[in-house]
């Protein structure tokens, strides 16, 4: 591997921290008074907007269904989005950790003259690059959209097709003043909470994305290692019983390093998956029913600007859901896979303490990691096609008592 390719990886991991400094997360473990005083500043602002939110569901809104089923979905997103940055700030030591690992000790399993390690380590940048960018780029047009799209809206109906003023904002909040007389100023606050949720809620994904991308690349260079781990040379000189005691020693150091390597991916998977627990099993629980009212919402509304907000929406909460069974299916097919390579070592050519070894292993590889649901669900594909299909049952159940009212 020539050094640009290693070098090209470490730079991706620093764009990585750039984008987390500009959410005041990254460094994750000792940052500045300035940095946690911004943070805190975020959590603040995005709580204060889940309360006017709250204050209009409560007192405004209770006379309609609709309006209720489009503000509820708001509320969870910003929960959400305060709950997955501050999961990180709290678990900071474990994330700090955790990226320098991957950033220094990555290296020791890394074999720079296997042209298999090579090839995926470059396989594994172009995926983790193309991650990072599709959450950049995700964020600016979604920013762009969901801040511009009422005002302008509101000016073409009125301008265009002659309608009635009708002052639109980007989400429904409660204000202790007339919000139509400063109509502009309650814009541009809610534009600017909007952006700040989207941008604290996208780049929070990205770094936890990026963390089990980083396991499941190192998971296949043990992989790799474990196919390896009897060569075609040390069973050449055990089959000429040459230097047998040695070769059997040499096979064992490697294999207790692959195995204190695996055992390491093994607790900070189960780490992460306690710091993800709370939000997949809010999402589970939730998600379902926000996907379901989005959809519902979607159909039944008459008005072009609430069934393009509800539509882009539901397309936000879906690509949410399967963003994190996506991150629970790798990890688990990954570390699934080594049972296979290890079976593939040619493992009956080892001692007695080696095969025993190997087999105790293998009996621990049988379950694979796991991101799941505070332990009640696995995230995977399957759990993300069992949401869509509760979705879609609640869906029908909402539209069969709502067509009586359309009649």
């Amino acid at each position: 591997m020539s050094l640009t390719t290693k070098e090209e990886f470490i730079c991706g991991m620093d764009y990585l921290s750039v984008i987390s400094s500009r959410i005041f997360l990254y460094p994750f473990y000792g940052r500045s008074k300035a940095k946690l005083f911004y943070f805190h500043l975020i959590c603040f602002l995005i709580t204060f907007a889940s309360i006017q939110q709250f204050i209009s569901l409560c007192i405004v809104k209770l006379d309609s269904f609709l309006d209720i089923v489009s503000i509820a979905p708001n509320i969870g997103v910003c929960v959400m989005c305060v709950t997955k940055y501050v999961k990180i700030n709290i678990h900071k030591k474990l994330y700090s950790s955790i990226f320098v690992h991957f950033r220094t000790h990555l290296w020791d399993v890394f074999s720079e003259e296997s042209e298999e390690n090579v090839r995926i380590l470059k396989r594994y940048q172009r995926i983790i690059h193309f991650i990072t960018l599709w959450f950049v780029y995700y964020v600016v047009p979604l920013i762009l959209v969901v801040t511009s799209f009422p005002i302008l809206i509101m000016y073409y109906d009125n301008k265009v097709l002659g309608k009635e003023l009708e002052h639109r904002y980007p989400f429904e909040a409660w204000y202790p003043f007339d919000k139509v007389k400063w109509y502009y100023a309650a814009y541009a606050w809610e534009s600017f909470i909007t952006a700040l949720v989207v941008c604290i809620y996208t780049f929070s994904d990205l770094i936890n994305v990026s963390y089990v991308a980083y396991i499941c690349l190192e998971l296949k260079f043990l992989g790799t290692h474990l196919k390896e781990l009897i060569e075609d040379e040390d069973i050449s000189q055990l089959t000429k019983s040459h230097n047998v005691a040695a070769v059997h020693n040499k096979i064992r150091q490697k294999l207790r390093r692959i195995i204190i390597r695996y055992n390491f991916l093994a607790d900070i998977s189960s780490q992460l998956d306690g710091v993800f627990g709370d939000i997949m099993l809010v999402n589970y629980t939730f998600g379902s029913v926000f996907i379901c009212l989005t959809g519902f919402t979607f159909t039944v509304v008459g008005e072009l600007y609430s069934t393009l907000r509800c539509f882009f929406f539901l397309i936000s909460l879906i690509i949410s859901m399967l963003n994190q069974c996506i991150m629970g299916q790798c990890i688990s097919d990954h570390s699934g896979q080594l049972v296979q390579a290890l079976y593939d070592s040619k493992w009956t050519y080892g001692d007695r303490p080696t095969r025993q070894l190997i087999l105790m292993q293998i009996m621990r590889m049988q379950k694979p990691f796991q991101l799941t649901a505070k332990g009640y669900i696995e995230m995977n594909l399957d759990t993300f096609t069992a949401i869509c299909s509760t979705s879609y049952q609640f869906f029908n159940l909402l539209r069969t008592m709502y067509a009586p009212k359309e009649n």
